[in-house]
Formats: C-alpha cells, structure tokens, sequence
C-alpha cells in the first residue's frame, strides 16, 4: 500500500460535520478534486491491506457503499 492510500485511510478517521469543510481539506491536504479522492478510496475499500492497516474505516466504507448500491437498484 501507498503512502497516499495510507494517508487516505487515516484522514478517513476523523470526524467531520460538513461536507463542505471535507472537500475543502481534500483539496488541500491531497491536491485533489473531491470525486477522484472518493474513487481511490473506494478502490481501497477492495484491498486487504487497507482493512489490515484501518479495518473500522474500511468495514464502515463498505457498509455505506452496501446501502448505496441497494438504494440505487431499487
């Protein structure tokens, strides 16, 4: 695993209130637009080393992503 995808995984730790203030800190922290950093990091949710390097964030991704897909095919 990358130091970036490290680095995504543990800014996936912190908290945040609004979304607004999370696409502002991608863009600075990573250099990044928001939409490609969330394409990495569902990319990582599918790695076995990030669930060895963060498994609450990973197990919580994947649980979000589960619901997305099921409210997306209904």
């Amino acid at each position: 695993m990358t130091r970036v995808q490290q680095a995504i995984l543990d800014f996936e730790r912190r908290p945040w209130t609004y979304l607004q203030c999370k696409d502002t800190a991608i863009r600075e922290h990573f250099g990044l637009e928001p939409a490609r950093y969330y394409q990495l990091l569902d990319e990582l949710l599918d790695d076995p080393a990030a669930l060895l390097h963060a498994p609450a964030v990973v197990l919580r991704h994947l649980r979000l992503r589960a619901v997305r897909r099921r409210l997306g095919a209904m």
